[in-house]
């Protein structure tokens, strides 16, 4: 029932992907905000999910079709026998849809190469009737990290310190997964940087093969951070008793390091323990909230960020915020004039 439960969940992600992102173009859609990606310290190269043995999922406690007459009930188990079919057809369809992705992928991919060498400087542009300014073509500068904070559900949980390892990030792309294991793969590259020593970040979705949103299994990758350059970690200072005697006694403090929030914490993806019915009702909520966030990134970057990066970057379809986020209460007064204010830029999406 847990792990139903959690399905149940995701399953809300349908609503936000028909309604979110198959308008991915509509400048001033405002989308419900998330809460920060929780600290986790699981091991992030192992799948993110546990096989519940068949007989866990009982029937509810109470009968769905309770105050039906009979006649009515039968339609109801007709209407099941319907839905039974409908879902075989279903899954055919999904696995076709992905064989065409995965066709179109292919078409994409010279695209998405040319948009790297234009963004590195590597290629070479045209004019565009701009006027020269005399400063030299060194390509554009935090493209990607202006594109993931620009995004609403991205933007927010990127830190400080993760801006600082994103400016490295040169390419982003998705992979749609066919055969039996469906869903989608996401690789950044990035630069030489001194941060970590990998070359590439992947992080893969598996989804439920009768549904094309809902997910069934994270993978993320092992970071090979260089030393004190975690930005998934951070250093806290306690007082701890001193040794010493008397009232002026130096005091004496511990340095401990403790897991924080980090965009980066998105490899290493919550995990279902085997049981989950060990898991308090706080906890499986928690739990939920994880995985749902999880996937909410995971999918803007492929449907949303990657396809339309550079509108992203420049912000030009990022949700328009309400005033309300720059504006306290007590400064809508009778009277007020915010024709003067300077408009918030497009790029402040990193904290």
């Amino acid at each position: 029932m847990a792990l139903m439960a959690l399905t149940t969940r995701l399953a809300g992600c349908r609503q936000y992907v028909c309604t979110s992102f198959a308008s991915s173009r509509q400048a001033g859609a405002i989308f419900q905000a998330l809460p920060r990606l929780s600290t986790r310290t699981f091991a992030s190269q192992k799948p993110a999910v546990a096989p519940v043995p068949e007989d866990e999922f009982e029937e509810d406690e109470f009968d769905t079709l309770a105050g039906l007459p009979s006649a009515a009930k039968r339609r109801v188990m007709a209407l099941k026998d319907v839905q039974k079919k409908y879902d075989e057809v279903n899954r055919e369809y999904l696995k076709e849809l992905a064989l065409l992705q995965s066709k179109y992928q292919t078409q994409f991919a010279p695209l998405f190469d040319e948009r790297r060498e234009v963004v590195s400087g590597a290629k070479a542009v045209g004019k565009y009737d701009i006027e020269d300014d005399n400063e030299p073509d060194k390509g554009i500068e935090e493209f990607w990290l202006s594109a993931f904070a620009n995004h609403d559900k991205v933007g927010p949980y990127i830190t400080d310190r993760d801006a600082e390892v994103l400016r490295y990030l040169s390419d982003v792309r998705a992979e749609v997964l066919t055969g039996e294991d469906r869903g989608f793969k996401l690789t950044f590259t990035f630069a030489e940087n001194p941060f970590f020593t990998n070359k590439t970040l992947e992080k893969t979705y598996i989804l439920e093969p009768e549904d094309d949103v809902v997910p069934k299994q994270f993978v993320g990758c092992t970071i090979d951070w260089k030393e004190g350059q975690d930005v998934t970690v951070e250093q806290v200072k306690k007082r701890v008793k001193s040794k010493g005697k008397g009232a002026k006694a130096a005091p004496a403090f511990t340095v401990e390091t403790t897991p924080c929030d980090s965009f980066f914490n998105l490899f290493d993806p919550p995990q279902i323990p085997t049981d989950p019915a060990q898991l308090g009702d706080e906890q499986m909520d928690e739990l939920q909230e994880e995985l749902t966030v999880d996937f909410d990134v995971g999918f803007a970057i492929k449907d949303q960020i990657i396809p339309r990066a550079v509108e992203w970057f420049t912000g030009e379809i990022a949700p328009i915020p309400d005033e309300d986020d720059y504006y306290g209460e007590d400064e809508y007064e009778d009277g007020a004039d915010f024709d003067d204010e300077p408009a918030p830029s497009a790029r402040g999406g990193r904290r």
